[in-house]
């Protein structure tokens, strides 16, 4: 083979490494990790913060991509047909055209994209030097093609907004929460719990988590010093609202340290205590309070417990940081909780569920999809049935059967649920 011939050959081989190269640069830089990339940049990593800001002006990294390997195929697709040529004759170009395409689809977008997407991080990190000189070669070309084409847009009514999927949002985070937690490993459904019931902190509200005012554990301060003692030692909990004539009328919350210490000081002379002094003021909010602003606030005030109220000021429940931190980590039980979760799994599989067990501790335990408007379960199928069910009846919500077992008054008492079985997957 001649000189030239070999030359060509030779340039032809390195001018398809070089397409392929960033043809797997243009997959690779898609699909690295920004999490990943913002943790590498963090620590130090200079090709990290590179790939990072390639992403960042994503628009202009894609467009001198997508040019130079362009300019590249077309010089591939020239000197294989010049050599064609001069080799083979005219007569065989539409031959080679065709293995030369194929050569070319395989070697330079198939195999390229393949490994970027097997090992799209470390190919990002390889590529990044080698993209940023062409940006900088290249940027009068780019900026005009771009131009061109964002006047070609805005011929059709379409405007480009370069701030656009920057923001990585609440939903991203959470498909890759879900993502994360595929695995079937119990780990990773922990952690699951755990993130989503971060992120979902500043859309929760009070109301969905207190404790209703139907359940609260209160002392009349108008008892007797000894009963109230004994009140106290009955109650599982440190910090209990007293209250007076009504026991929505709340005038403060009694910390069971401040008690025994007056009760110290006073050596045990009980008539001389006067409850409602050792208690301090209580501290309403609205019930309207997202968790995440009601976490910030215990913390401010280094406090421990609120009360709830609605718009019109009525007593509506109780929140204590506790509460929060369950939302994040799940159910948190010591020796002197009481056990109120209300849950009961089957052997058959399905659950009984007492009507005030909360729609948000169902979702979380067993990975449901119920709707949340409503605080408990019994109140959901109340609103999704807009009546007030007797006991027997049944009602499907988000593929689970819910069929009414006690009913108390005007209140549902406890409730059975089965999974609907998907005869789509059948089909």
């Amino acid at each position: 083979m001649p000189p030239l011939y070999t030359f060509f050959v030779v340039l032809l081989l390195l001018l398809v490494v070089f397409s392929g190269f960033f043809s797997g640069a243009e997959t690779a830089l898609t699909g690295a990790s920004r999490a990943h990339l913002h943790q590498l940049s963090k620590s130090g990593n200079k090709r990290a913060k590179l790939v990072k800001s390639l992403q960042e002006k994503f628009a202009s990294s894609i467009s001198t991509i997508l040019i130079t390997n362009q300019m590249t195929n077309h010089v591939i697709v020239t000197i294989s047909t010049w050599l064609t040529i001069n080799m083979f004759g005219e007569g065989k170009v539409p031959i080679a055209a065709v293995l030369v395409a194929v050569f070319v689809i395989v070697y330079t977008e198939i195999l390229p994209k393949m490994l970027a997407i097997h090992s799209s991080l470390k190919f990002s990190l390889f590529a990044a030097p080698v993209i940023r000189w062409a940006i900088i070669i290249l940027k009068p070309l780019t900026t005009l093609l771009e131009a061109a084409g964002k006047a070609s847009l805005r011929l059709v009514g379409i405007k480009i907004n370069p701030e656009v999927n920057k923001v990585v949002t609440d939903e991203e985070l959470l498909g890759a929460i879900e993502m994360h937690s595929q695995t079937g490993q119990e780990e990773k459904k922990k952690e699951k719990v755990m993130l989503k019931g971060i992120l979902d902190l500043d859309d929760v509200t009070v109301g969905k988590v207190m404790v209703h005012r139907k359940s609260l554990m209160t002392i009349d301060c108008g008892l007797p010093t000894s009963q109230v003692i004994k009140e106290v030692l009955n109650c599982p909990y440190s910090r209990i609202p007293i209250w007076k004539d009504n026991p929505e009328n709340i005038l403060g919350i009694l910390h069971t340290k401040s008690l025994f210490r007056a009760m110290k000081q006073s050596e045990l002379k009980l008539s001389q205590l006067n409850i409602l002094s050792l208690a301090s003021q209580p501290w309403f909010i609205p019930e309207t309070t997202n968790l995440l602003n009601q976490l910030c606030a215990f913390r401010e005030r280094r406090s421990h417990l609120a009360l709830v109220v609605d718009e019109y000021g009525d007593l509506m429940g109780l929140v204590t940081l506790e509460d929060i931190v369950e939302e994040i980590v799940g159910e948190i039980a010591d020796e002197y909780d009481v056990g109120t979760s209300g849950i009961k799994v089957q052997q058959d599989g399905s659950i009984l569920a007492n009507g005030s067990v909360p729609v948000r501790d169902l979702n979380r335990e067993f990975d449901w999809s119920l709707p949340e408007g409503a605080s408990t379960i019994a109140g959901l199928v109340m609103q999704e049935a807009r009546r007030i069910p007797e006991i027997g009846q049944s009602f499907t919500i988000r593929g689970l059967n819910i069929e009414i077992l006690k009913r108390q008054s005007n209140q549902i008492n406890l409730m059975k649920i089965t999974a609907v079985p998907d005869l789509s997957e059948n089909v």
